[in-house]
């Protein structure tokens, strides 16, 4: 749900057009044609890193191979995983000497499990993003130009004079952005305000951040704001939340899964089935385990089939993704395969004392320089304890823009309290990743 289009995005207008419409025939192909144009966009990324991408081209080399020795998904096997710890030790040599004719903007993770990854993408992979979220809202009737709300923090917090503000609209994108930082109880008239002057037909945001909008409306009586359809991620969609949401705004969740390094993409049709879009990139399973009932969990690792600047090959995505081998077709009638469930993605809320339930504060770590790992504890409604792990260029101007940050983004009201400690200080989960959000605060 990072992903943010400027108007800079559009100005490849054929290229976009024709990948939309090639997108647009591929959804209804049979699984083996499917294949074909998996291995078809493979071969083209394996080309460009052994010629063009010094850290494969030692990698083939110390391991023997050849690009001609890796041109199926089968083949994907011979090479190893790619971790983040190695993209972060290898960051040069996983730039391609000719990544400038790819137009490559840098990039960064939110590092929920340690400091943000640093990475490329490129025109290409832009034009890939764009083009997957359009044929995915498509699935909901969504046609290009139709007005959308997009509920989000960046652009409010990026500037001191509008992060109280509620909202903004740009008619250029057709968008209204509405501040996911200032859903309360008491000011959910002003959200109901402007969503009845400019009646957006879809909206799109974490789960959480509908959940509050929602439940804030229907506590008011504010019962005449509807959509076509509601579009998430970013995290995991909870049951009850997904049933507040539908109810009160008249129409389904459409929920997807992806990340910024742009490896594999999961979307949701109106069927509820959720589909791997095989043309965005490759999925594999890596440390499967077998259920009695037959379903598979994994880890997820992804290839990349459109970034030229910085492909990856075997990235470890590492979320947990569930599948059947049996699944039966998508009633919806399209061939892309389905996955049953996406582990992986629900993080804690923090609940501010004027009623504001806060997802993903862990952004406020993208303007801090020096941090290593960070967590955040909350087990008063009046208290956040900031736990930090120190990187080396961490220094005292890092406290200070930390906390105008935290401010920002949680307001008055609550005490900040920081605690430096070490790696092995910090609570984790089951699968060992640092936890970035503890709440211990019961949020309704």
């Amino acid at each position: 749900m990072s992903v943010d289009f400027r108007v800079r995005d559009f100005a490849y207008p054929m290229r976009i057009l024709r990948l939309r419409r090639s997108f647009g025939k591929s959804q209804w192909l049979p699984p083996q044609e499917l294949r074909a144009y998996q291995e078809e966009r493979l071969r083209n990324i394996i080309h460009q890193a052994y010629h063009h991408v010094p850290y494969y081209r030692r990698l083939f080399d110390q391991r023997r191979l050849k690009p001609s020795d890796v041109q199926t998904v089968e083949d994907l096997h011979k090479l190893p995983l790619l971790s983040r710890e190695k993209v972060r030790a290898n960051y040069a040599e996983l730039c391609a000497d000719n990544a400038r004719q790819f137009r490559p903007a840098a990039a960064h993770t939110s590092g929920t499990t340690g400091e943000p990854l640093r990475f490329l993408v490129d025109k290409p992979s832009n034009i890939l993003e764009f083009v997957y979220y359009w044929r995915h809202w498509s699935w909901a009737g969504y046609r290009l130009g139709d007005c959308f709300a997009d509920v989000r923090y960046d652009y409010f917090v990026r500037r001191s004079e509008t992060t109280d503000n509620v909202w903004a609209f740009q008619p250029h994108l057709r968008r209204l952005l509405l501040n996911s930082m200032r859903i309360s109880p008491d000011r959910i008239g002003g959200y109901a305000k402007v969503l009845r002057r400019y009646r957006p037909r879809f909206i799109r945001a974490r789960p959480v951040s509908l959940y509050c909008l929602a439940l804030f409306l229907r506590e008011r009586r504010l019962d005449d704001i509807t959509f076509q359809a509601v579009f998430t991620g970013g995290e995991t969609v909870l049951p009850q939340h997904r049933e507040m949401i539908e109810t009160t705004f008249g129409c389904m969740v459409l929920d997807s899964y992806g990340h910024m390094e742009r490896c594999v993409a999961v979307s949701q049709c109106p069927e509820g089935g959720y589909h791997i879009n095989s043309e965005y990139g490759i999925l594999e399973l890596a440390d499967e385990r077998r259920r009695n009932d037959g379903a598979v969990i994994g880890r997820a690792v992804g290839t990349s089939l459109h970034k030229m600047a910085m492909p990856f090959l075997r990235y470890e995505v590492d979320d947990l993704i569930e599948v059947c081998s049996n699944e039966k077709p998508c009633p919806c009638g399209r061939m892309l395969p389905l996955v049953r469930t996406v582990h992986g993605r629900k993080q804690d809320v923090i609940l501010t004392p004027d009623g504001r339930r806060i997802p993903s504060l862990f952004n406020v770590f993208y303007y801090v320089r020096g941090i290593r790992f960070f967590q955040l504890v909350q087990e008063e409604v009046e208290r956040l304890m900031v736990r930090i792990v120190k990187g080396t260029d961490f220094t005292p101007q890092s406290e200070e823009s930390m906390k105008l940050w935290l401010g920002r983004f949680i307001g008055d009201g609550m005490s900040i309290e920081l605690e430096y400690i070490s790696e092995r200080d910090l609570a984790l989960d089951d699968t060992g990743r640092p936890i970035p959000v503890v709440s211990r605060v019961p949020l309704w």
